[in-house]
C-alpha cells in the first residue's frame, strides 16, 4: 500500500513543477517518433530484398561510420552552451531526409507461385496428355511416375494460329472480348454455331512487372473461361458448359472421352470434375514447357473425386466429338480464322504434388539497392545521431536546472512509444491490404511529420541558463580519468550488442513466425507498459540498490529474454519477454543515463551523453546486428538467440565481480586517503565546478558536494551502492 501511495505521490509531485511541463512534451513527441519507424526498418529492407546478411552488415556498418557524431555533437553543444536552435534543425530535417528510404528501388524479390498449375488435357493418338500452360517454371519433385488430383475446370478447342500472324498480333487478338466457335458435320452438312461472349478482362502485366505491387502470385481466375496461349502457335478456346471429358472403366483400361455427344447439349450441367491420376513426365527438348502422360485412373470411377489406389492400369483417350472426317472446327476472332483444331479441356494440378519449387529468386539491381540506401541511412543516421545528443544534452541539463528526476520525464517518453508503435503497425497492416506486398509509407510519413512537430516543439524549450563551456576539453579529459565511466561506458556497449540484436532481428523473427504489423506494434507496447512502474519508481530503486546492481539486473534479464525467445513457435507468446524490456530498457538505461552524469558536470553533460548514446545505439548496435546476421546465417535463429543469452550473463555477472572486488576496493582506499588529509580536494574552485551531480530522485541539494565527495560516500552495512558508493548525502 507504501508502495501505491508512493508511485502515485511521485507523479503528482513531478507534475506540480510546471516549467517541466514543455520537456514532458517533447519527451513523449520524440520517444514516439524513433519508436514509429525504427523498429519497422529491418522488415523494410527485407522488403526491398536486402537478404538477411546484408541486412546485417548495414545495420552494423551504419551505426560504426557514425560512431563519432554524437560526442562531437555533444562537444560542439557544449561548446555553444544554448543549441536550442541547433537541435530544432536537425530534428526536422531528420523526419524529412527519412522520406528518401522511400525512394530506393527492390533489388531482389521473391516471386510465390500460384497454388496450381494450370494445364491444358488434349489426347495425342489414343492417350491423354497433360500440357503445362503456364509461365511459371515447374521443377519436377522426381523422375517417377506422379500420383494427384487433376481437375477439370471446363473444355474447348486447341487451335492453330494463322501461319501470317505475327507474335504482337496473336497477343491483341487475345485481348479480345469474343470468339465465335464453328462446328460443321460432314456427314449430315449440319453447322453448330457457339458464340463465347465476356466483359473485357484486364489482365495488368504492370501489376506482375511491378513487385513492389504484386509478388504472391494467384491462378489466373479467367483460365476457364477466357483464351489462353498454350504455345507459340496454339490457343486454347473454352466453350463452358458445351461438353465434357469422362473417363470411364473398360476392363483393364480406363477411356476419357472428349467432347461425348451426349453432353454437348447439356448446358445446365457442371463441368468441374476431379480425378485422381496416375501420371508420367514426358521428357522433351524445350525446358519452358512441361508434358505429361495420363498412365491410370485410381480409385473409383463412379465417385466425383476419385480416391484410393485400386483403379485401372492404363488410360486411353479419344476425341469424340472431333472425328475423322465427321466434324470439322474452326474459331473466328475478329478477322482472323483459327484452324486445325482438337479438343482439349482446361484442368489444374496441385503445384505441391508435382513441383519442387513454389518460389522463384529474381535479382534486379541489389547492389544499387543495397548502397544507395546505406547512403540514406548514413545521411539520416548523421542527422539523427546529432538530434540524439542535443536532445539528451538538452533533458539533463533541465533536469539539473530543476534539480528534477530524469526517469519521471522518460515516463512520458514511453507513453508515446506505446501509442505510436502499434499505430503504426496497423496503418501498415490497413495500407498493405489486398496488395501482395508490405506497405511501410504510413510509418514513414508519420514519422516525418513527429519529426517536425518535435523541431518545432524544441523552440518552446529554455536552455539560456546553459553556458558555454570553457575549458570544455580538459574537463571532458579529466571525466575520463575516472575508471567507473570507463567501466560503464564497456557495459554500455555490450548491453548495446544485445538490444542491437533484437532491434534489428526481433521483428524479423516474429515475421517468420507469422506475426502482424500490428502485433509487431503491439510488443513495443507491453514493453512500454511494463516499464512505467519502474521508470516511475527509477530514483528509489536505483539510489537504495545502486546503478551497478541495476544495470547487472539488466543483463540478467537479458540473458532470460533471449533465451525465451529461442523457445517460441507462436508469436504471440513473445509479448512475456517483451514485457522484461521494462528492465533491460528502461530501467537499464536510465541507470546508464543517470550514472554517467553522476560522473560528469554540467560543462560535459552534453559530451559524455553523446558518448554513452554513440556507444550503445552506435558500437553495440552495430555489432550485435553484425554478429548477430551471420551467427544466423551459419547457426540459425534459434541458436543465435541461445548465443546470445549466454554471453549477455557472463558479461554480467564479470561486471557484477569487478564492482564487487575492484571498484569498491579501489574506492576505499581513496577514502582513508581522504580521511588521513581531512581536507577537501584543492581543486574545488567553484560552486560550477562543485555541481557535479544530479540524484534520481531530485532530493538532494547538489550545490553542496563535491565530485570527490559523492565518490568516496560508502555504505559499509548495505552492500546495494555503486562500487560502494550510497546515495549522496549532504556534508
Amino acid at each position: 500500500m507504501n508502495l501505491i501511495r508512493s508511485f502515485f505521490k511521485r507523479i503528482s509531485d513531478d507534475l506540480k513543477q510546471k516549467k517541466l511541463i514543455p520537456l514532458k512534451i517533447l519527451c513523449f513527441v520524440h520517444a514516439s517518433t524513433q519508436l514509429v519507424l525504427y523498429p519497422y526498418l529491418t522488415i523494410h529492407m527485407r522488403e526491398l530484398g536486402i537478404n538477411v546478411e546484408e541486412t546485417a552488415v548495414m545495420s552494423s556498418l551504419t551505426p560504426l561510420f557514425l560512431i563519432m557524431i554524437p560526442p562531437l555533437a555533444g562537444l560542439f553543444a557544449d561548446k555553444i552552451g544554448n543549441f536550442r536552435l541547433l537541435l530544432a534543425f536537425t530534428s526536422s530535417l531528420g523526419g524529412l531526409a527519412a522520406l528518401l528510404l522511400l525512394l530506393v528501388p527492390v533489388g531482389r524479390y521473391t516471386v510465390t507461385y500460384p497454388p496450381a498449375v494450370e494445364m491444358v488435357a488434349t489426347c495425342d493418338g489414343s492417350t491423354l496428355r497433360l500440357q503445362d500452360v503456364s509461365e511459371y517454371s515447374c521443377l519436377p519433385l522426381h523422375p517417377y511416375a506422379y500420383n494427384s488430383n487433376m481437375t477439370i475446370l471446363s473444355c474447348g478447342f486447341l487451335c492453330q494460329s494463322p501461319n501470317e500472324t505475327t507474335e504482337d498480333e496473336l497477343d491483341s487478338l487475345l485481348d479480345s472480348t469474343s470468339y465465335t466457335v464453328n462446328l460443321k458435320s460432314v456427314a449430315q452438312s449440319q453447322l453448330l454455331i457457339y458464340r463465347n461472349v465476356y466483359q473485357s478482362i484486364s489482365r495488368d502485366t504492370s501489376i506482375i512487372k511491378d513487385r513492389k505491387r504484386v509478388r504472391a502470385l494467384t491462378n489466373d481466375p479467367f483460365f476457364n473461361s477466357t483464351m489462353t496461349k498454350v504455345s507459340e502457335r496454339t490457343v486454347f478456346f473454352p466453350t463452358p458448359q458445351l461438353y465434357s471429358i469422362d473417363c470411364l472403366h473398360e476392363g483393364k483400361n480406363a477411356t476419357c472421352s472428349l467432347g461425348n455427344p451426349d453432353h454437348i447439349f447439356d448446358l445446365d450441367s457442371e463441368n468441374i470434375e476431379e480425378y485422381r491420376v496416375r501420371f508420367s513426365r514426358r521428357v522433351i527438348d524445350s525446358e519452358e514447357a512441361s508434358e505429361y502422360w495420363i498412365n491410370a485412373i485410381l480409385g473409383d470411377t463412379n465417385s466425383s473425386l476419385m480416391k484410393g489406389f485400386g483403379g485401372v492400369d492404363s488410360t486411353n483417350c479419344r476425341d469424340t466429338l472431333i472425328a475423322q472426317d465427321d466434324v470439322s472446327v474452326w474459331v473466328q476472332v475478329e478477322s482472323k480464322k483459327f484452324a486445325k483444331c482438337s479438343s482439349a479441356c482446361a484442368a489444374t494440378v496441385p503445384r505441391a504434388s508435382l513441383c519442387e519449387n513454389s518460389q522463384q529468386k529474381v535479382d534486379i539491381d541489389p547492389a544499387f539497392t543495397f548502397w544507395s540506401y546505406m547512403a540514406l541511412r548514413v545521411l539520416i543516421g548523421i542527422i539523427s545521431g546529432t538530434s540524439f545528443a542535443l536532445f539528451e544534452g538538452a533533458v539533463i541539463a533541465i533536469i539539473r536546472e530543476q534539480r528534477a528526476d530524469y526517469g519521471m520525464q522518460k515516463v512520458y517518453g514511453s507513453v508515446g512509444g506505446m501509442i505510436s508503435s502499434p499505430l503504426s503497425g496497423l496503418l501498415i497492416d490497413y495500407a498493405s491490404r489486398g496488395k501482395g506486398y508490405t506497405d511501410f509509407r504510413p510509418a514513414f510519413y508519420m514519422y516525418a511529420v513527429l519529426k517536425v512537430l518535435s523541431g518545432a516543439l524544441v523552440l518552446g524549450l529554455d536552455l539560456e541558463f546553459k553556458k558555454p563551456a570553457k575549458t570544455l576539453v580538459k574537463d571532458v579529459v579529466t571525466v575520463f580519468k575516472n575508471f567507473e565511466i570507463v567501466a560503464l561506458l564497456i557495459v554500455c556497449i555490450v548491453m548495446g550488442t544485445a538490444w542491437g540484436y533484437l532491434e534489428s532481428f526481433l521483428f524479423w523473427f516474429l515475421q517468420d513466425l507469422g506475426a502482424s504489423q500490428s502485433l509487431m506494434g503491439i510488443t513495443i507496447t507491453v514493453g512500454g507498459v511494463a516499464g512505467l512502474p519502474l521508470l516511475v519508481l527509477s530514483g528509489p530503486i536505483i539510489s537504495k540498490i545502486g546503478h551497478s546492481n541495476v544495470l547487472f539486473i539488466g543483463f540478467i534479464f537479458y540473458a532470460i529474454r533471449l533465451f525465451g525467445y529461442s523457445f517460441i513457435y507462436n508469436p504471440w507468446l513473445s509479448l512475456i519477454f517483451e514485457a522484461m524490456e521494462s528492465v533491460t530498457l528502461s530501467l537499464s538505461f536510465t541507470a546508464a543515463v543517470t550514472y554517467a552524469a553522476l560522473l560528469s558536470s554540467t560543462t560535459t553533460d552534453s559530451s559524455v551523453q553523446g558518448l554513452l548514446g554513440g556507444l550503445y545505439y552506435g558500437v553495440g548496435k552495430g555489432a550485435g546486428s553484425l554478429i548477430g546476421g551471420y551467427l544466423m546465417k551459419f547457426f540459425g535463429t534459434r541458436p543465435t538467440y541461445r548465443l546470445f543469452a549466454a554471453a549477455t550473463l557472463v558479461t554480467g555477472c564479470i561486471y557484477f565481480l569487478f564492482n564487487r572486488f575492484c571498484i569498491r576496493k579501489l574506492v576505499k582506499c581513496r577514502e582513508n586517503d581522504i580521511s588521513r588529509k581531512n581536507a577537501l580536494p584543492s581543486d574545488v574552485e567553484s560552486p560550477e565546478k562543485v555541481e557535479k551531480v544530479m540524484p534520481t530522485d531530485g532530493a538532494v541539494d547538489k550545490s553542496e558536494m563535491t565530485m570527490d565527495h559523492l565518490k568516496l560516500v560508502k555504505d559499509n552495512t548495505d552492500g546495494g551502492s555503486d562500487s560502494g558508493v550510497e546515495k549522496p548525502s549532504v556534508h
